[in-house]
């Protein structure tokens, strides 16, 4: 076997900078270099360790997610009177301290292939930025309290194939379907097999919506985009999370797509089974919200 190059990154990776420079409009992003020149990146943690790593890794290097410290059933059930005793989902991790060597033997020998994740592509004002989110992503008013003003459309070839919705709301959230089992479920939304390439978005709590109710949940197709302009003073675009965001203001126009380079990632044979589940009922609730 030929001698393979391994990085491992370990939870907490702390490479985000909290330091803001002026300006109507900025970006705080990985103060880090890409990765390359490796074979397999190894993240040790749990999922988040695994989305901050994936901020800087292109679609040429696979990651492998070691869930260090996964919930414990007999745990949960022992303290469910006094507390909350869930540890790491672990969802985009396949593997565990207890089985890390037998799945890491199966990858370095080929027995094992990654899966492709789709990825968000995100343009401000026509520039693409540097960060693709894995999970999803927010864009929504600094201040939790305030209202969030935009307007958005799906587009097909650069022509429109949806009405144009205006909002006054919570903001909106726009997940891939890996992200789709995290805060866009917990918001109502639904979970999409983990390799589909299609997008799901949410407006958040938005404040009557009247006609355009129907339009406030639904799915940006792999070959559409989501044009959307913010109207307000201050707005933030948050991705994967609050480390990571770009900074807008009223009269930016944002362009939403999967066109970004995809993840490799190994995942545990019990997500790969569950994914076969979820097909069925995702290509119905798919025929229900494509309106367009």
């Amino acid at each position: 076997m030929s001698r393979r190059r391994l990085l491992m990154l370990l939870k907490p990776i702390d490479v985000y900078s909290d330091s803001q420079s002026d300006g109507p409009s900025r970006i705080t992003n990985p103060q880090s270099q890409p990765i390359h020149d490796v074979d397999l990146v190894v993240t040790v943690g749990g999922d988040g360790t695994l989305l901050q790593a994936s901020h800087f890794i292109d679609d040429s290097v696979p990651v492998l997610g070691v869930n260090s410290d996964p919930t414990r059933a007999e745990e949960v059930e022992k303290l469910s009177n006094e507390i909350d005793a869930t540890r790491s989902t672990g969802y985009l991790c396949a593997v565990t301290v207890n089985n890390f060597e037998q799945v890491l033997d199966n990858i370095l020998e080929g027995r094992t292939i990654p899966s492709k994740l789709t990825r968000i592509s995100i343009c401000v004002n026509s520039l693409v930025l540097s960060t693709y989110a894995l999970n999803d992503v927010l864009i929504a008013h600094p201040c939790p309290a305030a209202v969030s003003q935009f307007s958005f459309k799906i587009k097909s070839d650069d022509q429109p194939c949806s009405p144009l919705v205006n909002s006054r709301s919570s903001g909106l959230r726009v997940s891939t379907a890996a992200g789709s089992t995290a805060a866009m479920l917990s918001a109502g939304g639904f979970p999409m097999p983990i390799l589909s390439e299609d997008l799901q978005f949410m407006v958040r709590e938005p404040m009557s919506p009247g006609e355009t109710s129907s339009l406030m949940h639904g799915l940006i197709k792999s070959h559409q985009s989501m044009d959307a302009t913010w109207f307000c003073k201050e707005g933030a675009i948050y991705t994967d999370g609050s480390h990571v965001f770009y900074s807008i203001q009223s009269g930016d126009t944002i362009e939403i797509s999967s066109k970004a380079p995809i993840l490799k990632v190994f995942l545990s044979q019990r997500l790969q089974t569950t994914v076969k589940k979820l097909e069925e009922a995702y290509l119905q609730k798919k025929e229900i919200l494509c309106k367009y």
